[in-house]
């Protein structure tokens, strides 16, 4: 996940992107002194901390600017004046944080960015991939990016997204072979979605939510190479 911070105040932003960190210790934080500089980047944010009030390119314009190259991530303006909020509807802010900005409200807006960001699957560019299940007399779209894992048990497939799970009749290989390589086989039975993978040790897998899958002994060492080349990848994305 990638955080941004745009502000010509440097104590404000360096100020901001610590406490950022804090908050997301995993998280890539990026600081801008203008809006020209942010624009010139080689690589937008999943989340924008955006400063309205700035000389040059106002954050206003910079939001404009963003939102006509199609960028439809989370900004949040950061701002002085809160008469500035009314100005600023057409560009489909997140939430406005007023200067002082205090902690714990930074620490919520920016936590509720995050589910935002999973909710609508925007984390880093990339656009949902559904493929089409038959349970039953249903065919049924899935978000695989609300794919937990996938497990075989009493010769069905059964499933687990964020918030239910399904059952169908088909083999694990032939799901296997349409999510792509975001997702590793750990075990016979287990499929699991690299991008909740929380810890692992040679035993277990440990995912978002609390699932713990076991894991081959055969397949720990192509779990880890296919783990660290998928957080290659988040990181170059």
């Amino acid at each position: 996940m990638r955080i941004a911070i745009c502000d010509d105040e440097k104590k404000i932003c360096v100020s901001l992107a610590e406490k950022v960190g804090k908050i997301f210790p995993g998280a890539e934080i990026l600081t801008y002194a203008s809006g020209e500089e942010l624009l010139g980047a080689d690589i937008l944010p999943d989340i924008l901390l955006l400063d309205i009030k700035m000389p040059g390119m106002s954050g206003m314009d910079v939001a404009r600017t963003l939102r006509d190259k199609d960028w439809r991530k989370i900004l949040i303006f950061i701002t002085g004046e809160e008469d500035q909020v009314f100005n600023s509807f057409d560009l489909q802010a997140f939430h406005f944080l007023v200067k002082p900005v205090a902690d714990e409200k930074l620490k919520e807006v920016l936590e509720n960015a995050v589910k935002g960001l999973e909710r609508f699957g925007a984390e880093s560019g990339k656009h949902d991939k559904y493929i089409e299940i038959q349970s039953g007399t249903s065919h049924i779209k899935v978000n695989l990016s609300l794919l937990l894992y996938a497990e075989v048990y009493d010769r069905k497939t059964i499933i687990h997204l964020k918030n239910e799970s399904i059952e169908y009749y088909g083999q694990l290989s032939a799901l296997e072979s349409l999510v792509g390589k975001d997702f590793y086989r750990i075990h016979r039975s287990y499929l699991v979605n690299m991008k909740y993978v929380e810890r692992y040790d040679r035993t277990s897998v440990t995912l978002t939510g609390g699932d713990n899958i076991p894991i081959s002994r055969r397949e720990y060492d192509g779990f880890l190479k296919a783990y660290l080349e998928y957080s290659r990848r988040r990181i170059d994305s």
